[in-house]
């Protein structure tokens, strides 16, 4: 396992990466808020088990990479009711820079080419750079994620809130962790989500640092990003969409929009997945992944590591 910081598109990005370095990368973009440890370890090893280079990184506002200050203009729930009568959105940055980030992280890799695998927002960074560098991505799995049209059913109101509104005050590691499960918990669907993982998990993420600003920043920056569905119709890599059925924040409809508008796209529906990884499902998951690495690459699925 290798681990550190890179120069990529004016900012420093903290990574990790596994596997064989000569097998082909795959790099896993993670959604709002969330540090790159959200990717479970058990599906990063089974793909760099089966011969993948498989990278996770923090994006911008989160964990160790850099943080953006900027004054704001909106509050997040400002900002949805002016995107949704489609006004404009001051926002520090967009998806659009976030996949230069992404972009800027292949180059000091020196990487030319990757499969992309994106969680929730990290699905719309990879739908986006898939749809604008077709020449740097191999293949493309994007799951809970959506095509972030405002014609898309929202959240629930107590799944958004709870990530983009909460009244929490958290001073120490045990109210982080007990509020994280507490958020979990309303994401969850009807499968079990494995709560000594996620409490470990999120004893990792006091760990490694908390930045409550880069949520707000990170929401902004997809409500002003818009639509995606142009960039869609412009992918051709091979694309999988993965989304489960009982998802509160995403909506099943917004995985469905992503299929429909990316040319040959695969949708594998999760019954009872909420917007987390449950244990149970993170084999299955790990098979979609690869088949569409497979599809993507050489059509020859990677030697065992």
């Amino acid at each position: 396992m290798q681990s550190g910081t890179v120069s990529s598109n004016g900012i420093e990005l903290f990574y990790e990466s596994r596997g064989p370095e000569t097998g082909e990368p795959i790099v896993f973009v993670m959604g709002l808020s969330a540090q790159m440890v959200f990717w479970p370890d058990p599906l990063l090893d089974s793909l760099a088990e089966r011969g993948y280079r498989v990278i996770r990184f923090d994006n911008r506002d989160v964990g160790k990479s850099s943080r953006i200050r900027r004054r704001l203009k909106h509050g997040p729930f400002t900002a949805i009711l002016r995107g949704y009568v489609g006004l404009s959105v001051d926002a520090p940055y967009t998806l659009h820079d976030m996949v230069d980030d992404t972009v800027g992280l292949l180059d000091a890799l020196e990487i030319e080419r990757a499969h992309l695998v994106g969680a929730s927002m990290g699905g719309m960074i990879s739908q986006l750079m898939a749809g604008k560098y077709p020449d740097r991505v191999h293949s493309l799995t994007s799951i809970m994620s959506s095509n972030n049209s405002r014609l898309v059913p929202p959240p629930k109101p107590a799944a958004l809130k709870t990530l983009v509104g909460p009244r929490v005050k958290v001073e120490t590691e045990e109210q982080f962790v007990e509020f994280g499960l507490e958020m979990m918990g309303k994401l969850a669907g009807t499968l079990p989500q494995g709560k000594e993982e996620l409490a470990a998990m999120y004893r990792q993420c006091w760990a490694r640092g908390i930045n409550p600003l880069g949520i707000r920043n990170q929401f902004l920056g997809i409500v002003a990003t818009g639509a995606l569905t142009p960039w869609l119709k412009k992918i051709t890599c091979p694309a999988t969409v993965i989304h489960g059925s009982a998802d509160p924040l995403i909506p099943l409809a917004g995985g469905k929009a992503s299929a429909r508008h990316i040319r040959g796209a695969k949708l594998s529906i999760i019954p009872g997945m909420g917007h987390d990884f449950p244990p149970s499902v993170l084999d299955r998951m790990g098979d979609l992944i690869a088949e569409t690495a497979v599809r993507g690459g050489n059509g020859v699925q990677p030697a065992m590591a």
